[in-house]
């Protein structure tokens, strides 16, 4: 018992030090083993605004965590013969003929993200419609051959559990996986009634960054995200921490809890098992598959408008975690903080200073004086990892972004993420080395800042650096943080990213006076923002 009083006290100071440091609201934290739930921890504030405490009722939208349980509910379809993983999607959905009618895109694939579907930019908010949208989709990469993240791929899979069932997918999650477990807490879908107040209990509120034009700092002020409903099978459960350590512990279990067999043996290792043929992947059918310290963990991130959530379980320690959060869905951080929970759980020290934003990872690599004259910024180490940005006489500080990449408070050097790739300093346009730059390429049509009503990839700048177009986005939980190469084609359209395998595109739309004036990327149309230049 001493110990885990020991453990409350260490995993409460840990979500006090994330909250000082980034913008995390309110935290809630499950540690399980075999046995119960062993600590919980919340932290903060459920609504920022009235004060309203996380609790143990506290409900979070959970993200692609929902992912692990519909290909949990999948395996107990296919154990029940109503669904076979290795069979053709058409043959659930027979609208779906993708590549010219090819049968090559199976149920299996889809779990595995090998279908070579498209990530989705979730331009439209029913899954139905979602799915149809898709009926004669072309994808670029041999389906088995690239593992590529679709939410696209999932919200398939939840049309085919509803062909196969006759139920909607919160019925038949909640009758197979919720039920079972002892989820009493939870819902699989989020809708209005769901998140009222009442005995299902209380849904946090979830917050995004104020501005997402510009990457944030640790100290960026939030908004509450607004509210929509949900219940497409990428995305679809809302918990709490203590309901989804029930999950853990299933997993844990190896698909047993407290005695209540939920997958059959065989099928639950079939879901845990990373398949030969993806080499240099760890995901398996709905959750990735990691060798730490010579222990297999089970992990899955989540993001939602204002959630950030992470499941992390040692099915060879016998200890799992569950982190839940109402920050914005692309803080990243959340991430790195649950493993660490998990490693302190397994008896690793706590370090908080892990979770200080101006303590970079592997800062002495960023310092050195890079570009020239007019355009040059020196980077100096000022201790313990921590790092200035000067220029023109003006120093700011470097903070540690979460996601691999650094922001800045330099007034100048704020409007973009940082980053270093191959010695040389990335920034928007620029790429920074030790001497002179490349030599400025014309104006592109393209060039410029973009806007969309979507709430999950808000807005991104379309810039040229050294002589190519690439893809930036501020923020934005579904947008990218690799900032894609835009590689024009045959037909018109930009692949977005340098794989030919790729199978994002953007169109370009109708250009006025030398530029765009909309972009439509995957279905979804982003139009240009202040023409006169001044996005920034």
């Amino acid at each position: 018992m001493e110990g885990q009083i020991d453990l409350q006290a260490v995993l409460s100071g840990l979500a006090e030090r994330l909250r000082t440091g980034w913008p995390v609201p309110g935290v809630a934290i499950s540690v399980v083993d075999g046995s119960g739930e062993s600590a919980f921890v919340g932290a903060g504030f459920a609504n920022a605004e009235s004060g309203a405490p996380v609790s143990r009722r506290t409900r979070f939208e959970i993200g692609s965590i929902s992912k692990t349980f519909t290909a949990c509910l999948l395996g107990i379809l296919a154990d029940e013969g109503r669904v076979d993983l290795d069979a053709a999607v058409a043959d659930h959905l027979p609208w779906f003929a993708p590549n010219g009618g090819s049968r090559a895109i199976t149920v299996r694939r889809l779990l595995q993200h090998t279908s070579g579907l498209v990530a989705g930019a979730d331009a439209l908010p029913d899954a139905a419609a979602r799915g149809y949208a898709l009926r004669d989709a072309r994808t670029w990469a041999e389906p088995g051959e690239l593992f590529h993240y679709s939410n696209e791929g999932y919200n398939l899979l939840g049309l085919i559990v509803e062909q196969v069932t006759g139920e909607l997918l919160a019925d038949a999650m909640t009758g197979r996986l919720l039920g079972p477990l002892g989820m009493r807490e939870s819902a699989a879908r989020i809708t209005h009634e769901e998140i009222a107040d009442g005995d299902t209990g209380r849904r946090a509120t979830g917050y995004r960054f104020l501005r997402e034009d510009r990457p944030p700092l640790p100290s960026a002020p939030l908004a509450p995200a607004g509210f929509f409903e949900y219940s497409s099978a990428d995305g679809n459960v809302l918990a709490t921490a203590s309901d989804l350590g029930l999950f853990a512990r299933m997993l844990l279990g190896r698909g047993t809890v407290d005695g209540t067999r939920i997958i059959e043996p065989e099928r639950f290792r079939e879901i845990v098992t990373v398949p030969a043929e993806q080499p240099g992947s760890s995901y398996a059918l709905g959750v990735d598959v990691e060798v730490v310290d010579g222990h297999t963990w089970l992990t899955h991130a989540g993001g939602m408008v204002g959630y950030r959530s992470y499941l992390a379980v040692d099915t060879d320690g016998g200890h799992g975690v569950a982190v839940l959060t109402n920050a914005p869905g692309e803080c990243q951080i959340i991430d790195r903080f649950a493993r660490h929970v998990l490693a302190v759980v397994l008896g690793a020290p706590a370090d908080p200073e892990l979770f200080d934003p101006e303590r970079i990872p592997g800062a002495r690599r960023y310092v050195g004086i890079h570009g020239a004259t007019p355009r040059r910024i020196r980077v100096q180490a000022t201790g313990d990892g921590r790092l200035s940005l000067t220029s023109d006489e003006v120093t700011g500080r470097l903070y540690d972004a979460g996601d691999g990449r650094l922001v800045s408070d330099h007034p100048e050097w704020s409007a973009y993420h940082h980053s270093l790739d191959g010695g040389r300093w990335l920034y928007g346009p620029e790429s920074l080395g030790s001497g002179p730059g490349a030599p400025t390429a014309p104006a592109h049509e393209l060039e410029g800042h973009y806007r969309s009503y979507t709430p999950w990839f808000p807005c991104f700048s379309i810039v040229q650096r050294a002589g190519r177009l690439r893809l930036i986005a501020a923020t934005g939980v579904e947008a990218p943080c690799d900032e894609p190469e835009l590689v024009p084609l045959d037909d018109g359209t930009y692949r977005v990213g340098a794989d030919p395998r790729l199978p994002e595109r953007l169109t370009p739309g109708p250009a006025l006076d030398g530029a765009v004036l909309w972009v439509d990327l995957d279905g979804c149309r982003y139009t240009r923002s202040f023409r006169d230049g001044q996005e920034h």
